[in-house]
């Protein structure tokens, strides 16, 4: 505003300088206002910047792409699934009683030999009845040998009467007591024998019950969900721990309908078929080979899959444990004679672009197969053909494109 004044003082003084002292009395302050704007008008458009047209220059886009070379391809299905121990035991109490000491390896994570004892039941229960049983057992024997003794002394005499009556020196009566005697005697053999049979039932129960006071580890692994110390009272079947195999392992995953379906289409069957397994732990990637062994009994209605279960091979790591998740890559027969291409190369209507010359040419897909994640390309395209790898929107034909790389 102060700007303004000054410039309206100066009009004033050139003015003054013209016309004299009398311009008040010749211009009035309306007239000299209106000059004055008409000055800063004149000098706005005389100082204002010059601009340029700008040039609407056409873009170039950065993308990737790969020539068309036919040859042989092998189709492969990529999923994620779950390490697990083949085998996982629940290790229970099998007689009741306090624990009296449990081995330095019963910590959770330890690992643990077949046979190693991993906890002590208390014995004197089961020491003292296997003491009963023996005890018994050996009564149940004397009888046995006394009632033998006595039958084949009653054998003797029945076979002798018989000899005698053939002489006829004794009775028929006679003959037939001995006879009777010595099936009575005999019976009562086999009905001893019986009872020591019983009492060996009773020894073997007893020395079993004393066997499995000892908690024993039934194979190789890791030990896991403790719940049984020194001092506690187990009953049977009691939990005490869990046992994860620590030498076989076997990964699970998932197969959808369509990837089982087209997996069948090009091989007899899934079962025997190699398996990669990526582990991937710490920045650190491990890499397994495994051999699919079964196929789930029926579909996941979870999943609306099937369930594949390929067991290990070699060695396993150390570090390997239960429940890590890894990427499976199973592999399918090679298929002659096709160009891969990935599925995001594809736009609608089965439409792939070709570069040439440096701009994009549509070009429709005929003679080609599905694979899931790629698309195997028999015939359409020639030898050398430059295909668009790079998804992006504004992709149409005569878009200039520069390839900046080729897988």
């Amino acid at each position: 505003m102060q700007a303004l004044k000054d410039l309206i003082y100066r009009l004033r003084a050139n003015l003054e300088s013209r016309y004299g002292d009398g311009l008040h009395t010749r211009l009035p302050a309306p007239v000299l206002v209106i000059a004055a704007g008409i000055f800063v008008f004149v000098l706005l458009v005389s100082t204002r910047p010059e601009t340029k047209p700008s040039t609407n220059d056409e873009r170039v886009w950065s993308v990737v792409a790969r020539p068309v070379v036919y040859g042989a391809v092998t189709p492969s299905i990529k999923a994620f699934g779950e390490l697990r121990a083949k085998k996982q035991v629940r290790l229970r109490a099998l007689v009741s009683g306090e624990v009296v000491s449990t081995s330095e390896k019963f910590e959770d994570g330890a690992r643990v030999a077949r046979g190693d004892v991993l906890l002590r039941i208390d014995k004197f229960v089961y020491e003292t009845r296997l003491d009963e049983a023996r005890a018994a057992l050996k009564g149940a024997k004397a009888l046995l040998a006394e009632r033998a003794a006595s039958a084949e002394l009653a054998e003797q005499d029945y076979k002798r009467a018989e000899q005698l009556f053939k002489k006829g020196t004794v009775s028929k009566k006679t003959l037939d007591d001995r006879k009777t005697d010595f099936t009575i005697k005999s019976a009562r053999k086999e009905q001893q024998q019986s009872t020591v049979d019983r009492h060996l039932v009773q020894v073997k129960r007893a020395q079993r019950d004393m066997k499995n006071t000892n908690v024993v580890a039934p194979f190789d692994g890791y030990v896991t969900q403790i719940s049984a110390r020194e001092g506690r009272v187990l009953n049977p079947n009691d939990q005490v721990a869990m046992l994860f195999d620590s030498d076989n392992f076997e990964v699970v995953f998932n197969l959808s309908d369509d990837e089982y379906g087209r997996f069948l289409q090009r091989n007899t069957d899934v079962i025997g078929r190699p398996v990669q397994i990526v582990w991937n732990v710490g920045g650190e990637t491990t890499t397994l080979q495994a051999t699919i062994e079964r196929v789930g009994a029926q579909i996941s209605q979870a999943t609306r899959g099937v369930d594949i279960y390929a067991t290990l091979e070699g060695k396993i790591p150390s570090n390997l444990r239960g429940g890590a998740f890894v990427e499976v890559e199973l592999r399918a027969q090679p298929v002659d004679g096709v160009m891969a291409l990935p599925k995001d190369a594809v736009y609608t209507d089965n439409r792939v672009y070709l570069i040439k010359d440096g701009r994009l040419e549509a070009h429709t897909l005929v003679d080609f197969v599905d694979d899931g994640a790629q698309v195997l390309l028999k015939s359409g395209l020639a030898d050398g053909d430059m295909v668009l790898l790079t998804r992006f929107n504004e992709a149409a034909p005569g878009v200039a494109v520069k390839v900046v790389d080729q897988p």
